[in-house]
């Protein structure tokens, strides 16, 4: 495979975890774009989703879990110290040539990557796009221009987008079965100063609302698969999109709160109190915002 050559490169950060667990840290790394686009743009050839372990881009500090027990680079939404590349998951598409071009366009000038995820076929695409940036944002302002970065391109993506301390699985794909694809642009990284301008222009087209809204892409079979509870490696982004819905419905809080809670009891095993409460304020502040 040829390997990636950029003429406009920086550092980004990455925590590497062996899975999905908060706890399970395995290195931290401060590779070049290129490299890291290097090492996404080759997949491996595996019926195990995870089998690559995840990674947030960024850094996150040492904490302690609910019981007290330190853990280092303990990952959750108050434990981000910064994020240097913004990450948007799409996995509704109908079609992927529209939302190429959508990223071309909307992007033009400025660095980025994407790549096919586990679950894309030909005919259901599902991408992950990586954006880095010259500087490093905190958990509030990712959030904000990830929203910026979203509206922008115009195609909704998946609520576990939002979270800066979502943790993304290395790319793995089914050889005999599906494809593997990417894209990039070499072009300049983006900085905050062009993502302010971008949401000043959206506020002033909305005349001073900062409240974005995206398309309804949830059927009732979703809601219907998702109601008493998921398992492990689902909990988090299933939860992220309950509380979500609810909340954009009005449903009064204190009952989003105790449904979601209810729900989180269902799952096998239910997230701990602490990982719940984390992932349930971290998405009321984003709706309220």
């Amino acid at each position: 495979m040829n390997k990636i050559k950029l003429e406009h490169d920086t550092q980004v950060s990455v925590v590497w975890y062996n899975n999905l667990d908060s706890r399970s840290f395995k290195n931290f790394s401060q590779p070049k774009w290129s490299e890291l686009i290097n090492r996404l743009s080759i997949p491996q050839n595996n019926t195990n989703k995870y089998a690559r372990g995840v990674a947030v881009y960024g850094d996150i500090k040492d904490s302690t879990d609910e019981d007290g027990k330190e853990y280092k680079k303990y990952r959750n939404n108050d434990n981000v110290i910064y994020r240097d590349v913004l990450v948007l998951d799409y996995d509704d598409i109908p079609k992927l040539r529209p939302l190429h071009d959508a990223i071309t366009d909307a992007l033009k000038g400025i660095a980025w990557f994407w790549h096919t995820t586990f679950n894309h076929q030909t005919e259901s695409p599902r991408i992950r796009l990586y954006v880095p940036l010259n500087e490093h944002l905190n958990a509030d302002d990712y959030r904000k221009y990830i929203k910026v970065l979203v509206n922008k391109i115009g195609h909704p993506v998946d609520e576990g987008s939002f979270q800066p301390s979502r943790a993304m699985a290395l790319p793995v794909y089914q050889q005999d079965k599906y494809p593997f694809l990417y894209q990039h642009s070499d072009a300049p990284i983006l900085g905050t100063k062009m993502l302010e301008e971008w949401f000043e222009k959206y506020k002033s087209q909305h005349k001073g609302s900062t409240k974005f809204k995206y398309p309804k892409r949830r059927d009732n079979d979703f809601w219907k698969s998702i109601a008493f509870g998921v398992s492990t490696g689902n909990r988090n982004q299933t939860l992220t999109s309950l509380i979500g819905v609810l909340l954009n419905r009005r449903v009064p809080d204190p009952l989003v709160y105790a449904y979601c809670y209810m729900w989180n009891e269902n799952c096998n095993p239910p997230m701990s109190s602490r990982e719940f409460n984390a992932t349930f304020e971290s998405i009321y502040k984003r709706e309220h915002r």
